[in-house]
């Protein structure tokens, strides 16, 4: 079991424009539920497609609603 102490964190670098935006569009305390469920999503895709994925999020060429819808497609089997 990982204590609370130790749980594995992600940091990252970005804009302070980014972090003005996102301190006044999100609320209090949802930030970690919502970057945890972007994360699971990445992750499926990832198992999925791979570099391929990288490669159009990198390219700008999908976007948060086109691969989220994805992996809700893919989950309940309509794909």
């Amino acid at each position: 079991m990982v204590r609370e102490s130790s749980r594995p964190r992600l940091s990252i670098e970005i804009t302070e424009e980014q972090h003005l935006k996102l301190w006044k569009l999100l609320p209090w305390g949802i930030k970690g539920q919502l970057f945890r469920a972007i994360i699971d999503d990445v992750i499926k895709m990832l198992e999925t497609h791979g570099e391929e994925f990288i490669a159009a999020i990198l390219a700008r060429r999908i976007k948060l609603q086109d691969y989220s819808i994805s992996v809700k497609e893919k989950e309940s089997g309509n794909s």
